[in-house]
């Protein structure tokens, strides 16, 4: 099968420096047929320069404008391997993390993306890939690290985490991509898994590929531990809105908004409150996505999504 890796960059020289080789020897070690290539979102280090001199053999695109994981969308529509995988700058893999990624592709077609086990930079701490998803009292909630986890992480499962992994391409192409509602990002792996969910695709867990990971290091070097905390929340209250059908899920949403909020700002949660209220201006766009969002084939519910994963 031809497989083609993609990293997304921005100005990760260093990075890239440090976690590259890695990729590119465990392309060589796959018994597929990989390419190897770098989305630069428009960087202003030396990133590009660095690449081309540096590692020749990948592939360089140099996005448009910078849309975050957004800019993943307009380069698959361009590409022609049936499988990708995505990946951030600040991952280094296991030698033999391709095939267990794609391997599945070959055998089920109604997989839509299978997603490595994510360890810490150092190869110590566990950090996610089998995920947990649930409305609980009246809002979305989702987590990798949860109560009784732990048995979880050496086996193959269901997941909606998908900011990185394995993908079929023309099934992500006919979700849209991940969607700039999320925008700078938080949940829009999630919002395309449950959309796949809900035709009837699958995403997997699969700890025999593994992935080291620097973890969200970009995000609380921009914005803060606070700031990207609060986007968390406003992501969450904007996944409900253009998602969820589920006449009981809205009901508990409307009934329990207002003592949740209340609550979190009285408990000095304070990012919860101002996660809703940066997500009250996206509400009309949220709705609009909605109305597409409700067109699309509706093999399983809400509640038989979250049931399984």
């Amino acid at each position: 099968m031809k497989i083609r890796i993609v990293i997304l960059n921005y100005n990760g020289e260093l990075l890239l420096d440090e976690c590259l080789p890695s990729i590119l020897e465990a392309a060589r070690r796959s018994q597929h047929e990989v390419t190897v290539a770098v989305i630069d979102n428009r960087s202003t280090d030396h990133s590009v320069e660095f690449l081309r001199r540096r590692f020749p053999e990948a592939e360089v695109y140099v996005a448009p404008e910078n849309r975050v994981l957004c800019s993943y969308n307009e380069y698959l529509a361009r590409v022609p391997e049936p499988v990708v995988i995505l990946l951030n700058n600040d991952i280094r893999v296991h030698p033999d993390f391709v095939d267990p990624l794609v391997d599945s592709f070959e055998t089920d077609p109604t997989v839509f993306m299978v997603t490595p086990k994510c360890l810490s930079f150092d190869g110590i701490r566990y950090e996610g890939g089998r995920s947990r998803n649930r409305i609980k009292f009246g809002l979305f909630w989702n987590a990798s690290i949860f109560k009784g986890y732990e048995p979880g992480i050496g086996q193959t499962g269901f997941t909606m985490a998908a900011g990185f992994g394995a993908f079929e391409r023309s099934k992500f192409m006919a979700l849209g991509g991940y969607d700039d509602l999320y925008l700078p990002g938080r949940l829009e792996d999630t919002d395309i898994c449950f959309r796949a969910w809900r035709r009837g695709w699958k995403c997997f867990y699969e700890p025999r590929s593994v992935v080291y990971h620097r973890g969200a290091a970009s995000f609380h070097s921009k914005f803060g531990a606070s700031k990207t905390l609060a986007l968390g929340h406003r992501n969450s209250f904007l996944f409900f809105w253009k998602n969820i059908s589920d006449p009981g899920y809205w009901a508990e949403h409307v009934l329990l908004l207002a003592p949740r909020l209340f609550f979190a700002a009285l408990s000095g949660k304070l990012e919860m409150v101002k996660g809703f209220f940066a997500a009250l201006p996206r509400l009309g766009a949220a709705w609009r996505k909605r109305k597409i969002s409700m067109r699309e084939s509706r093999i399983q519910s809400d509640r038989e999504i979250f049931a399984k994963v």
